[in-house]
């Protein structure tokens, strides 16, 4: 509009910080200790972390809610009221090693049947290939296949102005101007 245009200053680490604006507030609201596995949202707390199954596949948590965290723990197999307070972070610990325990017990499959359509919030960690084929993947579109290449669809999904790909990326780097002839 002002004809005389503008550079965009853009990089991946503006971008990344700014997805970490939650945790930079409660970094300094004096409720985020600035070490892994310490906090509530980085695998510290026992329920929102993941868990080795028998099998080495991973189960992941995010039981943070109190009726959540029932479903889980009921799910597992135990009594919530039999456990350690799970607020108290000095339990965090003893709490991890229980649960750990609980899912070293089963392999991954057994532990997503068990926890699949629960509110438990306990989901199976899966592979990049795995999650092509997951149900819910499968049922949304999010991934397509163009040329036999199976990649992410566009996102997010516009109902008035679908984003589509035009092809797969090249299989040698292009120069500039065939870049932005593609754009044309």
């Amino acid at each position: 509009a002002s004809g005389i245009g503008q550079v965009v200053d853009c990089a991946i680490t503006d971008g990344t910080c700014h997805l970490g604006t939650m945790i930079h507030g409660m970094a300094a609201s004096d409720v985020w200790q600035d070490h892994r596995a310490a906090n509530l949202l980085d695998g510290g707390a026992p329920y929102y972390a993941t868990y080795q199954c028998a099998c080495g596949g991973f189960m992941a948590v995010g039981a943070l809610e109190p009726q959540f965290y029932q479903v889980f723990v009921t799910l597992l197999g135990l009594d919530a009221e039999a456990l350690p307070n799970r607020l108290d972070q000095a339990n965090w610990p003893q709490l991890q090693t229980i649960f750990a325990k609980r899912f070293a017990s089963k392999n991954r499959d057994e532990w997503t049947r068990i926890m699949d359509g629960t509110d438990a919030c306990v989901t199976p960690v899966l592979s990049l290939a795995e999650a092509q084929h997951h149900q819910h993947n499968i049922d949304r579109g999010t991934f397509v296949e163009i040329d036999g290449i199976t990649q992410p669809a566009p996102a997010p999904a516009l109902s008035q102005t679908p984003g589509a790909i035009r092809g797969n990326a090249p299989n040698r780097p292009l120069e500039a101007e065939a870049i932005l002839a593609r754009w044309a």
